[in-house]
């Protein structure tokens, strides 16, 4: 009987204790179009991408979604991230594949109002034709992108030839 009332007095010690404060919940995120900051993509990304952050830090731990504006005639070179990634096309076709190197006729064209999910460490590339697009694009940072090969990184410079 004592062990009994020993464990009921416990759990309601443990239920009628203070807590402490819990940390602040995220703040809400509206955005209107005209709210958006662009700004040139870093680097490690094709020319001409640009980008505007719509919550989340890219380049901090946790969850971020991004938009992109893709120009036409834009190539994302095979490519992997350490998280899994998803993005929806807002604007244009983007054309999607798998595997290491770009192969134009087993992409998938993904028209305005597509999603796509790419796990973590999955090889994909991707690549814009005669129009630009627009996607919103979500991940669990920071951001990360490793290029199949090397020589593909725009940030890189040019490749060296032997």
């Amino acid at each position: 009987m004592r062990t009994t009332c020993a464990i009921a007095l416990l759990a309601l010690s443990l239920v009628l204790a203070p807590t402490p404060a819990a940390a602040a919940p995220p703040a809400a995120v509206q955005l209107a179009p005209g709210d958006l900051k662009w700004m040139p993509a870093p680097p490690v990304l094709p020319k001409g991408v640009q980008l505007a952050v719509l919550s989340g830090n890219p380049f901090a731990e946790g969850f971020t979604t991004l938009r992109l504006k893709i120009p036409p005639h834009t190539t994302f070179a095979p490519h992997w991230h350490p998280t899994a990634e998803g993005f929806t096309v807002l604007e244009g076709i983007f054309h999607v594949g798998m595997g290491d190197q770009v192969d134009k006729a087993a992409a998938r064209a993904l028209p305005a109002m597509s999603y796509a999910s790419m796990p973590a460490m999955h090889h994909h590339y991707a690549y814009t034709e005669g129009q630009g697009v627009v996607i919103d694009l979500s991940f669990y940072g920071p951001f990360q992108i490793h290029y199949v090969h090397a020589a593909d990184d725009p940030s890189a410079g040019p490749a060296v030839k032997h």
